[in-house]
């Protein structure tokens, strides 16, 4: 039918999820012949069809209950970025976050998350820190910047990390 301003773009979970018309819509159903999308507004009966590789609308959009939000579609570009680049990389959540928001356009500001949503979305994407194959820390990790040696005890059950420095400080104090 139409192929105008079709923008494809991805969920936060990875699914697929397309703008047209300035109205955001995720995959509802597949079959052989069309993909079929939903309004993304769980209170809203819109839908529209296209074809397997999204590149047109085959149903036009039915009705929706609410005015259209264009300015969704960069956040999401945006999150999806960040989740990607953060997954990928070893860089500080800041960084990832700041190189990011370099590209994204003013218009859209007002429909972004808060900054520490962000951040912490970042953060949940990094890889953890592996241990070896005998559950043993690796060494970067037992030690501070500064060279000290940050695991006090380790067995089993128990680790206590502090530092001999940390340990006088707490000797002094009265309570």
């Amino acid at each position: 039918m139409s192929t105008q301003a079709i923008k494809k773009c991805k969920t936060e979970k990875g699914k697929d999820m397309l703008s047209y018309e300035g109205y955001i819509y995720t995959l509802e159903r597949k079959t052989d012949i069309k993909l079929i999308f939903r309004c993304q507004r769980r209170d809203c009966k819109g839908r529209c069809h296209t074809n397997p590789t999204m590149d047109a609308i085959l149903s036009g959009p039915t009705e929706h209950c609410h005015a259209p939000t264009p300015d969704l579609v960069p956040v999401f570009e945006l999150k999806s970025k960040i989740k990607a680049r953060a997954a990928e990389t070893e860089e500080f959540p800041s960084t990832i976050l700041h190189s990011a928001m370099r590209s994204f356009p003013l218009d859209a500001a007002g429909q972004l998350p808060q900054g520490d949503t962000l951040l912490r979305t970042i953060r949940r994407q990094h890889p953890a820190p592996s241990t070896n194959n005998d559950n043993q820390l690796p060494d970067n990790l037992k030690q501070t910047d500064r060279g000290e040696n940050f695991v006090l005890h380790k067995d089993e059950k128990l680790i206590i990390f502090t530092t001999a420095t940390n340990l006088s400080v707490l000797k002094t104090c009265k309570h």
